[in-house]
């Protein structure tokens, strides 16, 4: 992996020990000490991965990723790893309801770090120019778009990868645990958050276009059905 990496974070000494070895390793590396200058750089170009602390000088991280997400910082499916002296699981949640894709605490280990950002740029690189069709449902995942019933459907950046995984195999009861690990990267930290983005798909789905589309299964998992199944 050699991914183009915006480094976010005003601790001098952090940032130029994640520069140094990130570069000696191979990276392009931007970094950045504010939450404004990370929407500048981000809006200007489009890195592979955004490593963002979440105290910053004027401002959270956070909306940092909110922005990315919501497509008012540039492109909305960069990788997004959340780098934090906050580590409980409510700063984790918090995070992942904003769309991070990985939480790392400080202090942290650099071939950690590195191995979870080239797990993250691997899936990154691993999503097929391919359309999905179920129903009249469309998923067209080279250009990250839904149509449902033919209307544009605009979706944050986990829940799209829900409902990817989900159309896929839509019949399938797709297991909580594997759901999580899957589009978050953690296994065994509850599945508040998977169910919360679960909750949020179904409302957007079936406010545009009735029916049970996102099925909760007796608490187990989740699979995505039509109304015409």
């Amino acid at each position: 992996m050699c991914a183009s990496l915006l480094v976010v974070e005003d601790d001098e000494t952090i940032s130029e020990f994640l520069v140094d070895n990130l570069r000696q390793d191979g990276h392009a590396v931007t970094v950045v000490g504010t939450a404004s200058d990370a929407l500048v750089t981000l809006r200007r170009a489009r890195p592979d991965i955004a490593l963002i602390d979440v105290a910053l000088p004027d401002g959270s991280g956070l909306d940092v990723v909110r922005m990315v997400r919501s497509g008012e910082a540039g492109s909305s499916d960069i990788g997004v790893i959340v780098v934090s002296g906050r580590g409980t699981e409510q700063d984790r949640i918090r995070a992942f309801e904003r769309g991070v894709d990985d939480y790392i605490v400080k202090p942290f280990s650099y071939p950690e770090l590195l191995l979870r950002a080239a797990s993250l740029e691997s899936r990154l690189n691993g999503r097929v120019a391919s359309v999905l069709t179920v129903g009249s449902l469309t998923m067209d995942l080279a250009a990250r778009a839904v149509t449902l019933d033919g209307a544009l459907i605009h979706l944050p950046g986990k829940e799209y990868e829900l409902l990817a995984v989900l159309a896929r195999d839509p019949n399938k009861v797709h297991m909580k645990e594997d759901l999580m690990e899957r589009i978050w990267g953690y296994r065994n930290c509850g599945t508040r958050t998977l169910d919360s983005h679960a909750s949020r798909l179904r409302r957007r789905l079936t406010a545009a276009s009735d029916g049970p589309w996102v099925i909760n299964n007796w608490s187990v998992g989740y699979s995505l059905r039509t109304v015409l199944q």
